[in-house]
């Protein structure tokens, strides 16, 4: 009996150890199968891409590093990005741009955006109800504290304050529900058709979404404001106590402005259903760029080669200066001269050469008479029939007569521009009816 017990036991011994040498040979060929993280997968060239476009990796513009500290792209459509001259709006790179994701904490873009252009900032607001305890990151705003506008935009883009959100959308629209009206009101000013705001802060919500592009484009007119751009570049902000609440130190939880050479600005976001987001904005030789990723876990990494390879690329050329006369209109016996409000900055890869049509797309709403240096429409660069960017017009003399606007909607032109060795050739030129305006070359 002993025996028989021996060999039994002896016979149960090896059973289960190999068993377990099966069971741990099954699980690590699944480890090996499956856990993949964000990186290694866009680093595996075999990867299934969107829409059963296997080589669809091959053209990615969109660079992280994986765990080898190799440069790979993405393949996956739920993940965006776009890096746009902020000037120009044109699309230096960009992987998915127009597909709509969640933005998380990068919605407080526009609801600052909106904020600053509808309010006064040194204006004292008593926190309702309503801005205490809101869901998310917080600046912990209590019932009945005075805060400025100004400070409460600190606490929205420095710390995400999803209460200090709250607050100024009932401050500057009477209820968030109001506000964010406002917030798709600027949407479709800027004519973005991949966004729409149902809160000001970007919790989770059915049908609150934006695109990298779009979310780049809005980014781009906020960093025109001078007091936008201050806030978002700013490491750290006090909040000078008063008899409502105590001082508050605010440091910028936007990491990018310590980590990247240029970085001024702009947003975080996450949350569970949007993943990591990041709005950057850089600037360097003179060259002001935005950079938009949308739920990619490394956001940092991603944004910052991104950058580099932009600025690696594409350089500065300088194609208009503020007050540089486009047309001169003769009618009449009088001359009408329009130019344009701002310089016009074109970023161009070395070697490129870049023909664009224009056309003068005259406000419909104008009524006579203008003064002089109104924004009396755009002129609008377009390449290969689309929309590449845009410059505002203005009239250099006082314009009494409507016909003046009506004749100048027929003018068009055309611009090529090139970048060889360094050197900067431009030809500029316009036409209406089938009069040569101006025609020039600048070495």
């Amino acid at each position: 009996m002993g025996k028989y017990f021996s060999i039994k036991t002896i016979f149960k011994t090896i059973f289960i150890l190999i068993a377990i040498i099966l069971i741990n040979y099954i699980i690590f060929s699944f480890a090996e199968a499956f856990s993949i993280t964000s990186n290694d997968f866009f680093a595996n060239t075999n990867a299934i891409a969107p829409d059963g476009q296997n080589d669809y990796h091959k053209d990615a513009n969109f660079y992280i590093k994986n765990k080898n500290d190799e440069e790979v792209s993405y393949v996956n459509k739920s993940h965006s990005m776009a890096v746009i001259e902020a000037s120009t709006l044109r699309v230096l790179s960009q992987e998915n741009k127009d597909v709509r994701l969640e933005m998380a904490s990068t919605t407080k873009i526009m609801t600052a955006l909106v904020v600053i252009e509808n309010e006064d900032l040194d204006k004292e607001f008593t926190i309702p109800d309503q801005a205490v305890g809101v869901e998310g990151s917080s600046i912990y705003l209590k019932s009945k504290e005075i805060w400025t506008i100004r400070d409460l935009l600190y606490g929205l883009m420095l710390r995400s304050g999803n209460d200090a959100a709250t607050a100024l959308a009932i401050a500057t629209g009477g209820s968030v529900e109001k506000f964010v009206e406002m917030m798709n009101d600027k949407t479709e000013e800027l004519g973005l058709e991949n966004t729409h705001f149902e809160n000001p802060h970007g919790l989770h919500v059915d049908n609150h979404y934006t695109s990298a592009y779009d979310l780049a484009v809005i980014s781009a007119v906020a960093m025109q404001n001078e007091t936008f751009k201050i806030i978002v570049s700013s490491k750290m902000y006090t909040v000078k106590a008063n008899s409502s609440h105590p001082t508050y130190y605010f440091a910028n939880k936007n990491k990018m402005l310590s980590l990247y050479d240029g970085a001024n600005g702009i947003k975080t976001g996450f949350t569970k259903d949007s993943g990591r987001c990041l709005v950057t904005s850089a600037e360097r030789n003179g060259m002001q760029l935005i950079c938009v990723v949308l739920n990619v876990y490394d956001h940092y990494n991603a944004s910052a080669l991104n950058f580099d390879k932009a600025f690696a690329n594409y350089s500065p050329v300088n194609v208009g200066n503020q007050g540089d006369i486009l047309q001169t209109l003769q009618i009449e016996g009088k001359n009408y001269n329009i130019a344009l409000q701002n310089d016009l900055v074109l970023p161009l890869k070395d070697g490129e050469i870049m023909g664009i049509k224009c056309f003068f797309d005259i406000n419909q709403d104008l009524t006579t008479p203008l003064s002089d240096n109104s924004i009396i429409g755009k002129m609008q660069f377009y390449n290969d029939n689309r929309l590449l960017f845009s410059a505002n017009i203005v009239n250099m003399e006082e314009i009494d007569d409507i016909g003046v606007l009506r004749k100048l909607s027929a003018y068009t032109g055309e611009m090529r521009v090139s970048v060889e060795n360094g050197e900067i050739k431009q030809i500029f030129s316009f036409d209406g009816s089938g009069v040569t305006a101006w025609s020039g070359q600048i070495n």
